[in-house]
């Protein structure tokens, strides 16, 4: 008997897979993830208020949302001319890393750490070195950032600049937590006022 209603469960299960993808479920659900990734610009503005006021961010910069997979949610800014990407996390807390951080130069000891826990993909950098420190001026904010170049692990010659940032906001529940924006590109493609202007064009 046991054996019988496994059968029939596992029959159920796959008549209900079946009847999903026959009668436009899979469709549905790719259009729903869609929506859900690349909504209007005014309600990205609305919805994402809570990491910054993004109303001014010029038309080439293309607003994006990602999926929470690696323990920290984030958004991301495309700046269309060149397809260079920026994504700002949001670390829920301050305890990890602080704007605090840049000031104190913490960051030069925390960045590999850091950038390990953030990434989304296999590739992976070693041999550090920071090659510039400064801050971004946004509207009523000062957001502490430093460049860094690294080599590509396990391809050779493969170098990269990247822009590491840190400010704090408060989310939904009012408390505050830190937001870390980072950009990583080729280094030959390397143009800092990409991630200047989207920076610079925030409002808090």
């Amino acid at each position: 008997m046991g054996c019988l209603k496994s059968i029939i469960k596992k029959i159920i299960i796959i008549a209900l897979i079946i009847a999903f993808f026959a009668f436009g479920g899979w469709a549905l659900l790719k259009q729903k993830l869609n929506d859900y990734k690349n909504p209007t610009r005014n309600e990205f503005v609305e919805s994402e208020r809570y990491y910054a006021d993004f109303s001014s961010v010029p038309e080439d910069y293309q607003l994006t949302r990602s999926f929470n997979f690696f323990g920290y949610k984030k958004i991301n800014a495309k700046y269309l001319p060149t397809g260079q990407k920026i994504t700002i996390f949001d670390l829920r807390n301050e305890n990890k890393i602080s704007p605090k951080d840049f000031e104190t130069k913490e960051i030069d000891s925390k960045i590999t750490i850091l950038l390990d826990k953030l990434k989304d993909s296999f590739i992976t950098f070693e041999n550090f070195e920071i090659i510039n420190r400064g801050a971004y001026r946004a509207e009523n904010k000062t957001i502490p950032y430093i460049v860094f170049s690294a080599d590509v692990k396990n391809i050779p010659f493969k170098k990269i600049i990247g822009v590491l940032g840190a400010y704090s906001s408060k989310n939904k529940n009012s408390k505050a937590s830190t937001k870390i924006i980072l950009s990583i590109v080729d280094k030959k493609a390397y143009n800092p006022n990409i991630v200047n202007n989207f920076a610079a064009s925030l409002k808090f």
